[in-house]
């Protein structure tokens, strides 16, 4: 989808970090955008950023993990824009830590928001992308998404689940108006880990913050991911990171994960379990 003049976006998780700054980005080239957000003013600033654009933005709250609230939400997107022509599933949160502490009720939460989420986005507004005559849905997975980690692996498991959907979706859909690209960042400098529920010692919950804290800047994350939507490509990596570990994990398919074991004493401080 190279033209975004007047087109429609979506953008879930869009209060902040990469969704605010993909929502700001895709109004830069010319695009409207319905901005959601579990935290409605937050949403709200992100709309009023767009506006200040000269783009036509509308704010909705909605938690993407319940799926009774998405036909609702559906509507008031429709009843704001008329039509969609892009949708960006970047609702995500983490939940840290060893397998063997993270409660079911957390492991819970975290695939229900970010493979969930995604899921009804896709099947909500799917309908309404394939009226239209050029389509593109945009699923946020993760380097994460590429690899297992240690102390990340509900994360793990809820972004390989995004992947395989997407990857799905790409193959069932390829005779329709609707492309996909999956999305693997790897570390950008978001609140995410600073907002996680995490349940190891504060030492390692620091350290995993300052590892999130180097990354590349949101913005820097949203041109690639624009850029890699209007050229229609199947997967974007997003910083350097992501493209080394993809390359380690395509090279050396079992001995990665020695490595992958290294990277996880050296950021979380202790041996990895």
């Amino acid at each position: 989808m190279r033209v975004l003049e007047d087109r429609v976006a979506v953008v879930t998780g869009a209060a902040g970090g990469i969704g605010r700054a993909v929502a700001l980005r895709l109004a830069r080239d010319g695009a409207h955008v319905a901005v959601a957000d579990v935290r409605e003013g937050r949403a709200q600033s992100t709309a009023e950023a767009i506006a200040a654009t000269g783009r036509h933005a509308s704010a909705h709250s909605i938690d993407v993990a319940d799926p009774a609230a998405w036909p609702a939400f559906v509507e008031s997107v429709l009843g704001h824009h008329g039509h969609v022509d892009i949708l960006v599933n970047n609702a995500g949160i983490a939940v840290l830590g060893d397998f063997a502490d993270i409660s079911p009720a957390d492991a819970r939460r975290q695939m229900e928001v970010n493979f969930w989420g995604v899921y009804n986005g896709c099947h909500f507004f799917l309908p309404h992308l394939l009226a239209r005559p050029e389509a593109h849905i945009v699923n946020i997975s993760s380097l994460f998404g590429l690899i297992g980690v240690p102390q990340n692996s509900l994360y793990c498991a809820s972004k390989f689940a995004v992947r395989g959907l997407t990857e799905s979706l790409m193959v069932e859909l390829a005779e329709t108006p609707v492309s996909l690209t999956s999305v693997h960042p790897g570390a950008v400098a978001t609140d995410i880990a600073r907002d996680a529920v995490y349940t190891g010692d504060e030492r390692s919950h620091r350290r995993g913050m300052k590892a999130i804290a180097n990354g590349i800047s949101p913005e820097q994350a949203a041109d690639i991911i624009v850029d890699g939507m209007r050229s229609r490509r199947e997967r974007v990596l997003v910083g350097r990171d992501a493209q080394l570990m993809d390359r380690i994990v395509r090279w050396a398919p079992s001995s990665h994960r020695k490595l992958t074991g290294l990277l996880a004493r050296r950021i979380f401080g202790r041996k990895a379990t």
